[in-house]
Formats: structure tokens, sequence, C-alpha cells
């Protein structure tokens, strides 16, 4: 919900050197904030989102992607997920990965299906070629048991908490301790990128979050 503020989002991103930054629950206007301090800052960006309605915030999820990487553009024929909304970025010289700015609603009561639907557009978005998926999924690794193929989490996209050993480790909610919090934001990647790194950033509990941010490294197998 703009929370921690454009500064401090737009500090931890430099400070990673981010290449891609997804943002569930974040409004345009202060995507586009972030993304004007982090180009001033010599990374320049472009800034894709998606909004159900301008009346919560929670309604809108937006991507920054490094202007090194192509041009992007939203892909709306990929449709979004129920409730609040997920994107899809493609490039448009179709040469770069495709990214998914994934938040699917939470499973509490009167959104069941609509949280099962959201799981199972994840899994579609999964199941072609070099995709990136990052976001609040607002679920476990143990959801996705009969989601994954080929070895994947969900399709057949890996997740990188997984391949580093970090799985266990809450993202949400900051109230709790990282070890009795629920690891629910995730960074994913099929096939075609090899997981070098990964971490949940547990130095930002004060910003305003009840998330904490996840940092993930991947490199394209060559």
């Amino acid at each position: 919900g703009d929370a921690p503020g454009a500064e401090r989002i737009a500090g931890l991103a430099a400070e990673v050197e981010a290449d891609v930054v997804v943002l569930p629950e974040t409004s345009g206007e202060t995507a586009e904030i972030v993304a004007a301090i982090l180009t001033d800052g010599g990374r320049p960006m472009q800034v894709l989102y998606l909004s159900l309605d301008e009346i919560s915030k929670a309604r809108t999820t937006a991507v920054l992607i490094s202007e090194e990487l192509g041009e992007y553009t939203r892909d709306d024929s990929a449709g979004t997920t129920d409730t609040l909304p997920s994107l899809v970025a493609v490039p448009l010289d179709g040469r770069g990965p495709t990214i998914v700015a994934a938040h699917p609603v939470a499973p509490i009561p009167g959104e069941m299906a609509a949280w099962r639907s959201g799981l199972l557009w994840l899994a579609d978005r999964c199941a072609g070629e070099n995709v990136i998926l990052a976001g609040d999924l607002n679920s476990t690794l143990d959801h996705y048991t009969a989601l994954g193929t080929d070895g994947g989490a969900i399709g057949s996209c890996r997740d990188a908490a997984r391949a580093t050993g970090n799985a266990a480790v809450g993202t949400w909610p900051t109230s709790f301790p990282q070890l009795l919090g629920a690891p629910i934001d995730h960074v994913m990647a099929t096939p075609d990128w090899e997981i070098v790194g990964f971490r949940v950033v547990g130095s930002r509990d004060g910003d305003g979050s009840d998330h904490r941010p996840v940092v993930a490294q991947l490199r394209p197998v060559s």
C-alpha cells in the first residue's frame, strides 16, 4: 500500500542493483517515483503496472524493468488473477525473459475459489520458456504439490528459495520473527535460468510493509 515510501523502495533496489523490481500493492504513481529516483541515480527503469481500480492500493501491481534489458510492454492477452492483479511483461524484441509480476489473492473466506484459480493462472504462465515470475504469491511451496511439472515448483518454474536452501525463511508478516513467519513471497524461473542466490531481507521490518523484501540472483543458462 505504498507504506514504505518511494525513497526506501528505491534505496533497496539501488543497493542490490536490481534489474527487475516487482511491487505488489503499489500504486502506479509511487512506482513512477521509484523509477525516477533510480533513473536519476544512473539505473534507468521503465514502469508497467496494472490496476483493477483506484479505490485500494492493494488492487494495483507494478513492475520496474531496467532499460538495459530492452523495451517491455504489458501483455494483456495473458489475462490476470482474480480480485488482485498480476501482470505479464514481454520484451518487444522477443529476446528477453517474460516477466510475471504476481499477486494472487490470499486464501481467506470468500476468496478460496479466486485463490485456487490464481494458482492455476500462475502455473499456466510457467508452462512456456524463458519466464521469470516474482511477487506475493499468498501461498507456500506446499500449496503447489499438484501444480509442478518437470521438477518445477509451479509449472516448470523452479523456486529460488528452495534452490538455495532458504525456503523456510518467513516473508510475512514482519511482526513475526523470520523463522515463525510464512514464506509466501517468491521468485521463480523456468529452467532457462540458473538460480545463483536468494535471500529474505530482514533489515527492513520497520519500513512499513507487512511483507519482507526478497532478492534473487538469476543468470541465463548458456
